[in-house]
C-alpha cells in the first residue's frame, strides 16, 4: 500500500490517546482506505452544494460536517500539536485525491488536514462506541465502523 496520509507512528499514538485503541499498521492501512473514500464522499456533496448555490468555489459550509464531526475535529486538533503531526504533507496528499471542477476556498484547503485526521478519529470512536471493552482493533471492527460511516456520512 502507498504511504500513510498520517505517518503510522503518529496515527497510532493519536488513536491510543483519543480512542484508547491499539492499531497495528495493516489495520491503519484499512482505515486509510475508508478515510480516502469518505473524503471523496464529503467533497462530492460539497461540490453538489456549491453547484446548487451557483458558487464559484467550494466553501466550508458546503461540506456536510455535523456537530459530532465538529466535536471529533476538536479532539483531533487537541492532539496533533503534541504528536507533532506535519499538516502540509497531509494537505498536499488530500488535494490530489479530491475530485472537483470547482476550486476550494482557502479556509477549506487549510482545514483539509484536520478533516482528514478527524475521519481517522471518527472510525476509532465508532469502533469504541460499538465495542467499549476492546483495546485492539481487528478487521471486523473496521468493517462495522465503515458501515456506520456509510450510513451517516
Amino acid at each position: 500500500m502507498a504511504e500513510m496520509i498520517i505517518p503510522y507512528p503518529q496515527l497510532q499514538k493519536i488513536l491510543k490517546r483519543v480512542c484508547e485503541l491499539a492499531v497495528i499498521k495493516p489495520r491503519a492501512e484499512e482505515m486509510m482506505e475508508i478515510v480516502e473514500k469518505k473524503l471523496v464522499d464529503l467533497f462530492e456533496v460539497a461540490y453538489e452544494n456549491a453547484k446548487a448555490e451557483r458558487s464559484s468555489t467550494i466553501k466550508f459550509r458546503h461540506i456536510p460536517i455535523t456537530k459530532g464531526f465538529k466535536n471529533s475535529m476538536n479532539l483531533f486538533r487537541a492532539v496533533i500539536e503534541d504528536e507533532k503531526v506535519q499538516i502540509e504533507p497531509i494537505r498536499k496528499y488530500v488535494l490530489k485525491k479530491i475530485p472537483s471542477d470547482i476550486p476550494l476556498e482557502e479556509d477549506v484547503v487549510n482545514e483539509l488536514p484536520i478533516i482528514t485526521g478527524t475521519l481517522f478519529v471518527l472510525i476509532g470512536r465508532v469502533i469504541k462506541a460499538l465495542h467499549p471493552e476492546i483495546r485492539n482493533v481487528y478487521p471486523e471492527h473496521i468493517k462495522e465502523a465503515e458501515k456506520v460511516l456509510d450510513y451517516t456520512l
